[in-house]
């Protein structure tokens, strides 16, 4: 009964060296971040202070500028509130209220801007984003 026991233990001990460990598995790594600008909601409103030429383009869009005095924003445009900002239309739906000019909107009207800003990763350093509006609703003054 010794033999049996010493050999049975032998026999164990060489079977766990022969064996070679195996390498635990690791969780994979995240991918570092991929810095490439991509689109987010950019939404601000506010009072007209003033109205560059709004043209009427044929396919009833409009391109022209405007200045607006930003009191609220979406999180993306959060660093543009209480600013007075120029905004670009380049083929813009604009919708106008009751008693506002389509070509000249008057100042102290309330403008709806709505588009798209271009956004990085915080980890990709500087970057200058770049806004594209494509909606604007006007309406008259209080």
């Amino acid at each position: 009964m010794r033999k049996i026991t010493f050999l049975t233990v032998m026999a164990l001990a060489l079977a766990v060296i022969a064996v070679p460990a195996q390498a635990s598995k690791s969780k994979p790594r995240s991918p570092k971040p991929k810095c490439v600008p991509h689109a987010v909601s950019f939404e601000v409103s506010g009072t007209l202070t003033t109205a560059g030429t709004l043209t009427a383009n044929t396919d009833g869009t409009y391109s022209g500028s405007l200045t607006v005095q930003v009191t609220k924003t979406n999180n993306h445009a959060k660093t543009y509130k209480r600013t007075t900002q120029s905004y670009t239309l380049n083929h813009a739906r604009v919708s106008f209220g009751h008693h506002v000019s389509t070509t000249a909107p008057a100042a102290g009207s309330r403008a709806n801007l709505k588009g798209t800003i271009t956004t990085e990763s915080k980890k990709c350093g500087t970057f200058t984003p770049t806004i594209t509006i494509v909606k604007v609703e006007l309406h008259a003054a209080k």
